[in-house]
């Protein structure tokens, strides 16, 4: 029956992938029919805690975006890189991961591809270096977020079973010095790669047609961020700071007559929509705007995939864990990488951090591994550049007016490969280590 329930999950999750969009989350939904009504498995509870998490940082990070706090971000990111133009290709991917590390989506990469491109081209500068570095670090920076989807996931997952050494402060005092180092590390794999504008023939002939737009002669009237802007950030980072401060210093945690002691999966939820209220308060915010803004529309496809795909993922988990322990915890024990790999390729499948931390972790909590095993495994779920089909891939060859950033004949052979495998692999073997001493 293993082996059946296991064919019937990667069936669901193949045809959901080819179909795209939210239809991945409809197939888990048929999944489930398949399993109790056919199988008769009993289904496991939808990750109800999961979804809860991610709704509440959706509003506060939607509402953000409506009081023109990421137009504000945007901005900050210009002047830098304006000011340090020859370092591009190591500042936009330390932008970009910074990006993602305060607003908990990697999709804001896509404001910043094009200052990221002209600034380039000014510079003189290849701009598949900076904007490969930076698709990846703006993906990587998922697994370092303390609002992210997918960390949000892991905590839940872990904070219901034995891995008690794993919480919020923990977890980012060893994913964030990794995926920091494995940025930086992506950034200098590809800081010589490919010819140089002068001598590229494509680019050339791009500029002899015309084609490329001359941005030192560009005037743009730019609009002072307003107020209501900067407020809304300030707000938004202040509640990022409690929580992870709450995570830090647990005692300060509100302790109830049972005995329990209120659990940081709810000091999230709390502190992500009082934010979000705040903001709607003080910038005299009409709320329903935030249902109209590109990260709400994006949060919520999250949200609807945690809820079909991972109870379909759930279900077969808690049916056979006992099978799963029994017959491959020695084997990932004793060769762990498998596990890392394995969540590697379930990643570029999926495309989706939360998703495959969803399917992934539980197996990983299962097996028994090793708590910094798991966490490295985690790391590794950042891998939607291998396929490059993600949104984030496929936008910046689009933005990359010079026309350096593609896909290669061969697919497999693209400009995001070689920072990406960098940046994977320094990431995890970094967690590893730290791991095993943090945890």
């Amino acid at each position: 029956m293993f082996w059946v329930e296991l064919i019937i999950v990667l069936a669901i999750i193949f045809w959901g992938v080819r179909k795209g969009g939210t239809f991945l989350a409809m197939a888990g939904g048929i999944g489930m029919l398949i399993m109790t009504f056919i199988l008769r498995v009993p289904p496991s509870d939808p990750p109800i805690t999961v979804i809860l998490i991610m709704i509440a940082v959706i509003c506060a990070a939607s509402t953000m975006q409506a009081c023109g706090g990421l137009e504000f971000m945007v901005k900050l990111a210009e002047k830098i890189l304006r000011k340090n133009p020859q370092m591009i290709t190591v500042l936009a991917p330390v932008i970009s991961y910074l990006f993602t590390f305060m607003c908990g989506t990697g999709h804001i990469v896509y404001s910043l591809l094009p200052v990221i491109n002209e600034i380039s081209i000014e510079t003189g500068v290849r701009p598949e270096r900076p904007i490969s570095a930076a698709i990846v670090s703006s993906q990587q920076a998922i697994t370092a977020c303390p609002i992210a989807a997918a960390t949000v996931a892991i905590l839940a997952f872990m904070a219901d079973s034995s891995y008690k050494s794993v919480n919020l402060f923990t977890l980012l005092l060893v994913c964030v010095p990794a995926t920091l180092i494995g940025t930086i590390a992506a950034a200098f794999s590809v800081i010589k790669k490919g010819k140089e504008l002068a001598g590229d023939p494509e680019f050339q002939a791009r500029v002899a047609a015309g084609l490329i737009e001359d941005f030192s002669k560009k005037t743009v009237e730019e609009k002072p961020a307003t107020k209501n802007a900067k407020i809304s950030v300030a707000i938004f980072l202040i509640a990022m700071v409690v929580i992870v401060a709450l995570g830090a210093y647990s005692s300060h945690l509100p302790k109830f007559a049972n005995g329990t002691v209120l659990p940081m999966t709810s000091v999230i939820e709390i502190f992500m929509l009082v934010a979000a209220a705040i903001m709607v308060i003080a910038c005299k915010l009409d709320s329903d705007k935030i249902l109209d803004q590109p990260v709400f529309r994006t949060g919520m496809f999250a949200v609807v995939l945690a809820f079909g795909l991972c109870w379909l993922v759930n279900t077969f988990i808690g049916d056979q864990s006992s099978f799963i322990t029994k017959n491959m915890s020695s084997l990932t024990k004793q060769y762990p990488w498998i596990y890392i790999i394995a969540v590697f390729i379930v990643g570029a499948i999926t495309t989706s951090q939360s998703s495959t931390t969803m399917i992934m972790v539980p197996i990983g909590i299962a097996l028994g591994l090793p708590a910094n095993i798991i966490v490295a495994g985690w790391i590794a779920c950042s891998s939607n550049y291998f396929i490059p089909a993600s949104g984030q891939c496929v936008a910046a060859i689009a933005f990359d007016s010079a026309g350096t950033t593609k896909i290669g004949k061969f697919v497999l052979n693209h400009s995001y490969m070689v920072p990406g495998l960098v940046c994977t692999v320094v990431s995890v073997l970094v967690a590893i280590g730290l791991g095993a001493i943090v945890f």
